[in-house]
Parts: C-alpha cells; structure tokens; sequence
C-alpha cells in the first residue's frame, strides 16, 4: 500500500507549521526595520534643526525670521499635542494658565483648541484675543504615535513661547470642521472636544521665541520690521 498521501499530509502540515513559526518572526523583524528607520529620520531632523538655531543664535542680525513659521516651529508643533495656554485676567490683575491640547494645521498655519462655554479662560477670551502660548518636546506619553501603537522618543530639546490671536469660532459650519480635525488629532479626549458647550478656539501666531537645551535664542516675526 502507498504511503504517498500520508507523505504529502505530512508535509503540508510541516509548511503550515514553519509558516506559522516565521511569519510572526518576519512581521517583527519588518516592523522593527521601519521603527529603526523612523528614528533614523527623526534624528536627522532633530540635527537639521540644532544646527539651523545654532546658527542663528550666533548671528543676531539675521533675526527675527519672517514667514513662514521656522521648521523647528513647525515640527514641535507637529509632533506635540500639550500646551500651557496664558490668558490675562484685568479684573484680578493677574494672569491665568490653562493646560491645553491642540492641533496644529500647517495647510492653514494655525493652532485650534477647545474649551468648555462655563470656565474662567473662555470667559477672559471673550473680552479678549491677545494670548501666549508654550510649547515644548519634552515627553508626553503618547505624543508621535506612528499609528501603530508605537512612540518615537521625543527629544525634550526645544521650548517655544508663541504669541497670537485667539478667536473663538462662531461660525457653526466652521467650528464642527476644526472640531472634527481637533478630535481626530486628540482622539482619547473626546470629553474636551465633543458637545453643545464646547467652543472651538483658533490661534493665529504673530510672534515666537525658541529656545534650546542649550539656552540658544532666536525669534520669528510677522512683522516687517525688526522687533527686540
């Protein structure tokens, strides 16, 4: 009697088997290369820009930048969701800081954020529009997830103080299409995006200051015309 069937079983299930062994080994393996090669671009980053503010810090004359916001500006903005919004309080002489997360859209060069109707901060910004804003890329948890629940390690090398406008959005059409990019930017935090007395902020930077771990200086401008 032939043994072929019961050979070609066996080495089916083997190919099943080995299969079974290496494809999980080649799916980390891959997802590793693209990790590394992820970092790799980050850091080449990161060197651009210590080299581009470097470079800056020691020629003051070539400040402040114009438009559009510096790549430094930009990448931290991009790669951050924290920020500590400044607000001024006439009445009590004082300031207020509210903690914030934010999106930031570069097509349009903005900062959106979101705030509930009933707290002090909205109260301020509808007597007001000056604010400050600080960012930085020291960590923050889940900041940078490359949407495979994996993080690129931030490099807690750049803190940023923006000064701008902010307006809260009236316009309902408007406000639910920057409230759906906020939310899909910020998507565990529904509760301060979502709902009938959450108002959508917009920040329109007119000035910035950057500053490096190593206390390098430079600034960035609207204005035409230089500024101290």
């Amino acid at each position: 009697m032939s043994n072929k069937p019961t050979n070609t079983h066996n080495a089916l299930q083997t190919a099943i088997s080995l299969t079974a062994f290496l494809l999980p080994i080649l799916y980390l393996t891959q997802k590793q290369k693209r990790l590394t090669e992820k970092q790799r671009q980050y850091n080449a980053e990161r060197e651009k820009e210590r080299a581009f503010l470097h470079n800056l810090a020691r020629n003051p004359s070539l400040q402040p930048l114009r438009p559009p916001l510096p790549d430094i500006v930009r990448g931290v903005l991009r790669r951050c969701r924290f920020a500590y919004l400044s607000t001024m309080d006439v009445a009590a002489n004082s300031s207020h800081l509210s903690l914030m997360r934010f999106t930031y859209l570069p097509e349009e060069e903005l900062i959106l954020m979101s705030t509930n109707i009933y707290t002090k901060k909205y109260e301020m910004l509808e007597k007001q529009n000056g604010v400050a804003l600080l960012i930085h890329d020291f960590s923050e948890g889940n900041s940078g997830s490359d949407g495979e629940n994996t993080t690129v390690r931030l490099t807690g090398e750049y803190s940023i103080t923006l000064n701008g406008t902010c307006s809260v959005i009236k316009d309902a059409v408007l406000a639910e299409r920057y409230r759906a990019a906020h939310l899909k930017n910020n998507p565990d935090y529904p509760q301060f995006i979502v709902g009938k007395d959450i108002a959508m902020l917009r920040v329109d930077v007119l000035s910035a200051r950057i500053c490096n771990i190593n206390d390098e200086v430079i600034k960035w401008n609207v204005e035409q015309e230089s500024t101290s």
